[in-house]
C-alpha cells in the first residue's frame, strides 16, 4: 500500500467544460474520478483522500459512489472531516455496505471501516437523477452482480462503470453477496449504454494511468 498516486488530467470535454480528473489509488489501483466545472468538483468514488484535495481546491459539493466495496469507499471518513456537509449518493445496498465492515470487505484489511457520518448518505434508485452542475446531471443506473450495490453513473458522453464493466477484464463474482447472473445482465445494459459513450471503469492496470474506451 505504498505506491505513488497516479494522477491524470484526462482534457477532453465531456459537456460544457467538464474535466475529468483520474486519481489512480494506493488499494488494487482502485480509481477515484473527479469532475471539475467552474470551480466547483464532485468526486466518483473516494480512496486515497490528499490526492482528491489537492485537485479540488476547497470546494466538493458530493460523491458518486459506484459500489461500497472497501478499496472504493476507505476515504470517506477522512474527506467528510474536510467537508462535513458533502452527500454521498449510493442506493440501499450500498448504505448497508457503508455501514458494515463485513459487508464492505474492510474488516479483512489493515483499516477497518464503517461510515462515520450515515446522515451523509443519500439514497438513489434505479434511473434516479442527481444534478451535478447546471444544466448537467448524473444518472443513476443500476448494474448489481459483482456487488448488489452497483452503480453505474452516466454524465453526459461518460458512464463511471465501477466494478460492474472493466474493459478486458472479467467481472469478478465470486464475492459474498455476488451474482454471476446479474453481472452478465449489467454488463449487457452497461454495453447497450456505452455506445457513442467513454467508460472510466472502477480499476487502473498496473501499467497504465486513465482508462477510457468506448466499446
Amino acid at each position: 500500500m505504498t505506491a505513488a498516486h497516479v494522477v491524470v488530467k484526462q482534457k477532453s470535454v465531456i459537456y460544457q467544460g467538464v474535466e475529468i480528473t483520474q486519481i489512480v489509488n494506493r488499494v488494487f489501483n482502485s480509481c477515484t474520478y473527479v469532475l471539475t466545472h467552474d470551480g466547483r468538483s464532485w468526486l466518483v468514488d473516494c480512496g486515497d483522500v490528499e490526492p482528491v484535495l489537492a485537485q479540488v481546491d476547497g470546494n466538493l459539493s458530493g460523491v458518486l459512489l459506484t459500489h461500497a466495496h472497501f478499496d472504493h469507499i476507505y476515504g470517506l471518513n477522512r474527506l467528510l472531516t474536510v467537508f462535513p456537509d458533502v452527500p454521498v449518493y449510493t442506493n440501499r445496498e450500498g448504505l448497508e455496505g457503508l455501514m458494515s465492515d463485513k459487508l464492505n470487505f474492510s474488516r479483512y484489511h489493515e483499516e477497518p471501516f464503517i461510515l462515520a457520518e450515515p446522515g451523509n448518505a443519500r439514497l438513489v434508485d434505479d434511473g434516479e437523477i442527481v444534478m451535478l452542475f447546471e444544466g448537467i446531471n448524473a444518472q443513476a443506473i443500476a448494474t448489481p452482480g459483482h456487488s448488489p450495490a452497483c452503480i453505474t453513473w452516466i454524465v453526459e458522453d461518460a458512464l463511471f462503470t465501477g466494478d460492474s464493466y472493466i474493459p478486458g477484464i472479467k467481472t469478478v463474482t465470486n464475492f459474498p453477496h455476488s451474482d454471476k447472473m446479474l453481472a452478465r445482465e449489467s454488463e449487457e445494459r452497461i454495453r447497450r449504454l456505452a455506445r457513442d459513450r467513454r467508460i472510466y471503469p472502477g480499476h487502473a492496470p498496473q501499467d497504465e494511468t486513465i482508462t477510457n474506451q468506448i466499446i
